[in-house]
């Protein structure tokens, strides 16, 4: 009895316009295990990359508009060069995918625009955001100062917790995540496989000119641009979404 009056209380507060407007930023590491994207049968690649990549992104949001993108941090490594053999064997460099994604969203108006790089070349997808039909629970737990709700989302391809904040009354997260009674402060993706989790929060006023839809590119809708990758990655034998790795040689 106590789950169905949580959830219908949570589909009411869904259903209703946001009573407390906020504005703000968050940050959020997304931190990704290569390790559990590698198959059993390449599992000596291990050895040749670290375990985890990490990367800063950054939501700015008002009452309207939100706009996800890399978080410009002056103390962050841009790339990562690793040893494989640590006596002068080649080193793997990893460059983050999500480096130039810039995400813009009206989402009062249901309105998105994405700014995506894919194999060197820049493409701007327009299309509605992307639905996920979320299962509400009572379960709880405190994220940082707050007390989080669960939500999760399963499909063919992947299974997803969200942990998100009603007393925060947004419908957004770090991402395409969002569409939820409340700001989304952690997501797990696959078990581990990706996380994404607010490292800092603040509530501010934020100017207009600090959300600014992406321009470059060429323009494409999500179809469009879904059928490109899928054709692009199967002429090449590749899996999607893992990172890019350029070996470097050092010099002799």
């Amino acid at each position: 009895m106590l789950r169905y009056t949580f959830l219908s209380i949570l589909l009411s507060i869904l259903s209703m316009p946001l009573l407390a407007q906020l504005t703000g930023e968050i940050i959020y590491e997304e931190k990704l295990n290569l390790h559990m994207r590698i198959p059993e049968e390449r599992a000596e690649m291990k050895e040749m990359i670290p375990e985890f990549r990490t990367e800063e992104m950054h939501l700015i949001f008002n009452e309207e508009e939100a706009v996800y993108k890399k978080y410009e941090n002056p103390d962050a490594v841009k790339d990562e060069d690793v040893d494989m053999s640590g006596r002068g064997g080649p080193r793997i460099r990893m460059r983050g995918m999500r480096s130039n994604q810039i995400l813009y969203q009206d989402y009062q108006n249901f309105e998105r625009l994405e700014q995506r790089e894919f194999f060197d070349k820049k493409f701007l997808i327009s299309g509605e955001p992307h639905t996920f039909t979320w299962k509400l629970t009572s379960e709880t737990k405190n994220v940082g100062d707050y007390t989080a709700h669960k939500a999760t989302f399963s499909d063919s391809m992947r299974s997803i917790v969200a942990w998100f904040v009603p007393e925060l009354a947004v419908p957004l997260g770090p991402g395409e995540y969002g569409q939820l009674p409340g700001l989304i402060l952690h997501v797990d993706i696959n078990e581990g496989e990706r996380t994404l989790t607010a490292t800092s929060i603040e509530l501010r006023d934020v100017d207009a000119e600090e959300i600014i839809k992406p321009t470059k590119g060429k323009k494409m809708t999500n179809e469009e641009f879904r059928k490109m990758v899928r054709e692009k990655m199967k002429e090449n034998g590749m899996g999607q979404g893992g990172p890019r790795m350029h070996i470097r040689r050092r010099p002799g």
